[in-house]
């Protein structure tokens, strides 16, 4: 039966579909879909097109570009991605929303954690991805089932897109989310909310990652050791500099988070691979960062006999908190008040695809997902009952929308 006017139906409606909401959960933890694991993203997409089927949209699976990744050998290379599974409902209605999660994991096929079990007598669900985000597409799911059974649900059309890259920037995936954000008035995203009480993410840092090669020369580390030229030492200076940028900049960071050079200790390394990501809180500091890594390359190209590449730049750009996005915050918060549950936002140093779709103007909030802790980490955990909880809020959302509009 569609819903009334009364919220308790809302409530009763998703307190009746707990169980299901926690098996599918666990269903989906249960399938390793780290992002390059093609086959685990390729079941969880199953599954999902299974259950999303019963909305009555229309579903497409569409493929992405490969990922360009610079080797340790110092080369480009490619990496084929999972598929978007992108599904759609009215799309002529006058107010299209656009949501927006990902199926893959910070977990690869050959990690130790794999295992989805309760905990705290049966309050807390452990499992890689419980929380980030296959508990967000479970709330996703429900809550699109509960507008569809109301009332004013024509009013509004959504569209869903279901991403395999975002833990590793969405490099395959951005161009698609970009296209297809142009079409909607506002956004939603099913990352996990910032802690236990719920709070969500509001103004964003973005993100860069980078490679540097460094090419030496090699020599016998015996009988030419000083016709050689060291690139992991040459990285090393590099290194140095790079890390004495911390201070130069608020809020600006580099960290290097990867390196590797030679290939056995009786030869000097002739190449030397570094990879860092970077994060700032305004456009402007991008551009400085951005300087600063150049200018450095070119310092060295200066050397004999050595050379620096810089591959990468900035995949995310900042999220900042417009007039707009600030109000689709507060519309957030009110409906949440109703529901006594005391939001509030702050700024986080965390990316997520929220930052491509306030790039191309899309307001958004992008942790609409279940509560939890420990993401990315052997301990992540979700609360079981955030499930229902969030699920409530977006379904009470979209509706309020859907009759009100979004002004």
């Amino acid at each position: 039966m569609p819903f009334g006017d009364h919220t308790s139906d809302l409530t009763e409606y998703f307190a009746q579909h707990q169980q299901q909401m926690l098996d599918l959960v666990i269903e989906l933890a249960r399938v390793n879909s780290g992002s390059l694991n093609l086959s685990g993203i390729k079941q969880v997409r199953s599954i999902l097109q299974d259950h999303f089927a019963v909305l009555g949209g229309q579903q497409t699976v569409m493929p992405v570009a490969p990922m360009k990744f610079i080797s340790d050998g110092g080369v480009q290379e490619e990496r084929e991605l999972g598929s978007v599974l992108r599904i759609w409902k009215r799309p002529e209605a006058p107010l299209q929303v656009l949501l927006l999660g990902h199926m893959d994991t910070v977990f690869g096929v050959d990690h130790k954690f794999q295992e989805v079990r309760l905990l705290d007598e049966g309050r807390l669900l452990h499992g890689p991805g419980v929380t980030d985000m296959k508990g967000g597409l479970v709330v996703l799911l429900w809550a699109l089932q509960a507008l569809e059974q109301n009332k004013f649900a024509d009013n509004i059309g959504w569209e869903v897109l279901l991403t395999a890259d975002e833990e590793i920037g969405s490099p395959g995936s951005a161009e698609i989310i970009a296209n297809c954000a142009k079409k909607h008035s506002l956004a939603f995203v099913f990352e996990p909310a910032l802690d236990e009480a719920g709070n969500l993410a509001g103004a964003r840092k973005g993100s860069a990652n980078y490679t540097l090669v460094m090419h030496g020369k090699t020599a016998h580390a015996g009988r030419n050791f000083f016709e050689g030229r060291n690139a992991i030492c040459k990285m090393a200076d590099v290194i140095s500099e790079i890390n004495s940028l911390h201070g130069e900049r608020e809020g600006v960071t580099f960290n290097v988070g990867y390196i590797h050079g030679g290939e056995v200790v009786n030869s000097v390394p002739e190449i030397c691979v570094c990879k860092i990501n970077v994060r700032v809180p305004k456009m402007l500091d991008a551009d400085w960062a951005h300087n600063c890594l150049q200018t450095i390359v070119q310092e060295i190209n200066e050397y004999d006999q050595y050379t620096l590449e810089l591959h990468g730049g900035f995949q995310r750009k900042p999220k900042e908190l417009d007039p707009e996005t600030l109000r689709l915050y507060e519309l957030v918060q009110e409906i949440a008040a109703k529901q006594n549950l005391q939001l509030s936002w702050q700024s986080c140093g965390g990316v997520s695809d929220g930052n491509n779709l306030s790039e191309v103007g899309v307001p958004n909030v992008d942790t609409l997902g279940v509560r939890g802790g420990k993401i990315h980490s052997s301990d992540e955990y979700l609360v079981v009952a955030s499930l229902t909880e969030r699920a409530e809020l977006l379904a009470k959302i979209l509706i309020s929308i859907s009759e009100n509009g979004f002004k």
